[in-house]
């Protein structure tokens, strides 16, 4: 089997449609640009936020390319996740779909999914929850909701260049390895066109962002990792059916961070926006002292992403090493949980105290001599 014409069909597909949506932004930038203020932003210049399109684009192209035992599969994933994407890119345009409709969306793509492919996640290696994934509706309910809380975690950790394609496109490929070592063509060829769709929005995300992912584009690349993560141990027994949980690990940590950090909060929703996820952190300390040092001030939104994809590497890194043990694999979890904890709270001292010293340099130019 051929592996790189898919992967190709997807890139290119994804690319010239990532440079069209650029090149005519005046014809819907009324519709489509990220111009509003936000807790949350950390760009200046108003940018289109409908780079889902790209990825829908190249995964058609990209699904065209494959062959017919694949493209059953790489179909059913698509129509699947097509709640996910409609929900997200109706928010992209209108600003106006809220954040528990989007979720029903994507657990709904992710009922869609079991129902049509029959994978599911019927174990987790810990007694008692096994027992009770052994029957059909609490493993159905549970993987549709699985599903859906990886699809929005991935939406939240798109917040600078090229931090959530980047990551999804290193979780692919990890998958990708993975399926390879046990001789998955299927799900390979799928990572690959995976891949490509990504790669070619990356190509006009990284390191300058001329156009954002959106909640479409972030919905619909967290569904595929889920659909990958259910589906690949379900197909090969041999794999424990943590690597997904393993391979994810960055972005459900930021998301079990977030929402235990706001509920802490006295009055705050889970689900509100705040700047203290992890990249928003980084960006306010770390990357602006690389920037600085780099003399490249204008870099500091990639500087930050490239920072913080070392977390998701890592996570990869590991599932790859340990995907056959599943007490290697919570030993793994365990670490990369450490390294974030660790990551988070030195950037939650430094941020602060930085916002402080600036603040107090810049009231001192402003004092009369």
């Amino acid at each position: 089997m051929t592996f790189s014409a898919p992967f190709l069909f997807a890139l290119s597909a994804s690319l010239c449609t990532a440079l069209i949506l650029v090149l005519t932004q005046r014809l819907h930038g009324h519709l489509t640009l990220d111009n509003q203020p936000g807790v949350q932003k950390l760009h200046t210049a108003p940018t289109p936020r409908v780079g889902g399109l790209a990825l829908l684009v190249g995964a058609l192209a990209g699904g065209l390319a494959l062959s017919a035992e694949v493209q059953w599969f790489w179909w059913l994933i698509c129509l699947s996740a097509l709640p996910a994407f409609a929900s997200g890119l109706l928010e992209d345009v209108t600003k106006r779909v809220g954040v528990k409709t989007r979720l029903l969306a994507t657990v709904f793509a992710g009922m869609i999914f079991c129902t049509l492919t029959g994978y599911r996640i019927t174990s987790v290696d810990i007694i008692g929850i096994d027992n009770l994934l052994s029957f059909w509706l609490p493993s159905f309910v549970f993987t549709a909701f699985a599903i859906g809380g990886i699809a929005n975690a991935v939406n939240i950790i798109d917040g600078v260049n090229g931090l959530a394609a980047g990551t999804s496109i290193i979780i692919l490929t990890g998958f990708a390895v993975v399926a390879g070592q046990v001789g998955d063509t299927i799900i390979l060829t799928a990572c690959l066109v995976g891949i490509g769709a990504l790669s070619g929005f990356f190509l006009l995300n990284f390191p300058v962002g001329r156009l954002f992912l959106g909640d479409a584009g972030a919905y619909t690349a967290g569904f595929l990792l889920a659909v990958i993560a259910v589906a690949l141990p379900q197909r090969n027994a041999e794999l424990s059916p943590l690597i997904g949980l393993l391979a994810l690990s960055y972005p459900v940590t930021e998301t079990a961070v977030s929402v235990l950090r706001r509920i802490a909060r006295k009055g705050a929703h889970p689900g509100a926006p705040d700047r203290l996820h992890l990249h928003s952190l980084i960006y306010r300390c770390r990357a602006r002292r690389t920037a600085r040092a780099l003399k490249a001030p204008q870099l500091r939104n990639a500087i930050t992403g490239l920072l913080v994809m070392g977390i998701p590497l890592l996570s990869v890194v590991l599932m790859v090493l340990v995907s056959h043990s599943s007490a290697l694999i919570w030993v793994s979890i365990a670490f990369v949980g450490v390294v974030y904890l660790r990551f988070y709270r030195k950037a939650a001292l430094l941020g602060p105290f930085l916002d402080t010293a600036r603040k107090m340099r810049h009231t001192a130019k402003e004092k009369p001599s």
